[in-house]
């Protein structure tokens, strides 16, 4: 439940913390994070005493990014442990950039050649369901620091591990269950997949390498065999608006073979690995070609477009680190060191996936009555703002708190998204506490 000190607690229990005035601090740091994701530090708290606790506690050498965000993952595993469904665990990396950061101590280089900043990498463990899969949480982070210049060479070729290592604290996949990591063409590496082979994952990821691969025993290259098979199924989807094009409904075609993964030369003495490549492509739009490899055999059409429909969820990893940059507002922490900025990104790199939740719980249910599904006090704001009279539905309750947030609401518009929502419960979070401190001035 959004904006609630239990998930909070769950998050940062008491029993990670030695000292049980540290773990009330967290709790304190945390809830205001939740409550005001989008504002400074200073702005989330409601007293100068607040706001210097935290600083104080963001200073403490005894902490990390890792340590802070231990817990969670155990919950996302626990969570995915009772789902029979699939469960996706999508992977992707990025970096927060503090090029105007100058006295900021720590920071190191970016893929940006002039950046100055953080990399991380996340992977986030979403349950499939084809209408609305559900993010669950964070299942590993990993946030570093690059070297300098003459050790980047070393660093960057280290860097490949992290997809791995990912599903590695994860950990394996238990009998009964469907678990399959989602990649973009970053994860396009031969011991990774011979990896997360091994701990039990599938897999959908988007290949980069023109590599070799066996096709009945002959070898052929990859991306000229693909484009020479003809299409054996198509589906459409809504195109996303641009600059300079309105959003139009977009035809997928789609044609799949079995083929065996050569090894790359520095690792001639390894087995192939046995898989499916998908390739997927439009007429409509020339940039749209993506190769998928999947360790799933392939038989029907229905199959292939499960793998392009699983493929299409990675998106969502995207999602998760714009609620980090742009609803977190993580890039404009002014902060002295590199350590306090990691010891935040703990916090808010939990805090992040609240925000992604949002657009499920949204979607949860939509057609009962939201007086079950909703805190009374708010179905009566919002019945108010919007002069609404009678019972409304789950749908239309978020609806009304996404026009808040500047949502049209028209009956052509489909669905918001987690901005607007965000925004919209917000200002219905204004409200609420307007409401309570004007209730008890009256008592």
């Amino acid at each position: 439940m959004l904006y609630s000190q239990e998930w909070i607690e769950k998050q940062w229990p008491s029993k990670m913390f030695m000292d049980p005035r540290i773990h009330k601090r967290v709790v304190i740091i945390a809830l205001a994070c939740l409550n005001f994701p989008d504002r400074n530090i200073p702005g989330r708290f409601q007293s100068a005493a607040a706001a210097k606790g935290c600083y104080r506690f963001l200073k403490r050498t005894d902490m990390s990014h890792e340590i802070l965000q231990a817990s969670h993952y155990e919950n996302t595993r626990e969570e995915a442990l009772k789902e029979r469904s699939t469960v996706l665990f999508i992977q992707d990396g990025s970096e927060f950039i503090y090029n105007t950061l100058k006295w900021t101590m720590g920071l190191g280089p970016t893929a940006d050649a002039c950046g100055n900043g953080i990399m991380f990498h996340s992977c986030l463990a979403v349950k499939f369901e084809e209408g609305n899969p559900k993010v669950m949480g964070l299942s590993a982070q990993k946030a570093w620091i690059r070297e300098e210049n003459d050790q980047k060479e070393k660093t960057e070729g280290s860097e490949s591990d992290v997809w791995l290592e990912m599903l590695e604290k994860t950990g394996p996949v238990p009998n009964g269950h469907k678990w399959i990591t989602v990649g973009d063409r970053g994860s396009d590496i031969f011991s990774f997949i011979q990896g997360l082979r091994k701990l039990g994952y599938g897999c959908v990821i988007r290949t980069k390498h023109d590599r070799k691969i066996l096709i009945q025993g002959e070898e052929q290259k990859l991306k000229a065999f693909m484009r020479d098979l003809p299409e054996m199924a198509c589906k459409e989807r809504t195109a996303r608006a641009t600059p300079e094009r309105a959003s139009y409904v977009q035809t997928l075609k789609i044609s799949w073979t079995e083929a065996e993964m050569r090894p790359p030369q520095t690792e001639k003495d390894e087995k192939s690995i046995k898989g499916t490549y998908v390739r997927v492509w439009s007429e409509e739009d020339s940039n749209i070609e993506w190769i998928l490899f999947t360790l799933s055999r392939i038989t029907t059409i229905e199959e292939a477009l499960e793998i392009v429909f699983i493929y299409e969820k990675r998106w969502i990893i995207e999602e998760y680190h714009k609620c980090l940059k742009s609803g977190c507002k993580i890039e404009e922490a002014q902060l002295k060191t590199a350590g306090r900025l990691l010891n935040l990104f703990g916090i808010l790199g939990i805090i992040a996936t609240q925000l992604l939740q949002l657009r499920d719980i949204s979607r949860i249910n939509p057609e009962e009555p939201a007086e079950g599904y909703v805190d009374p006090l708010q179905l009566t704001l919002i019945k108010t703002q919007h002069k609404l009279k009678g019972p409304i539905t789950v749908k239309e309750f978020w609806r009304r708190v996404a026009m808040l947030g500047g949502f049209l609401g028209r009956k052509s518009d489909k669905n918001p998204g987690w901005q607007t929502i965000w925004q919209g419960w917000l200002r219905l979070q204004d409200m609420c506490r307007g409401a309570e401190l004007f209730r008890q001035c009256c008592t």
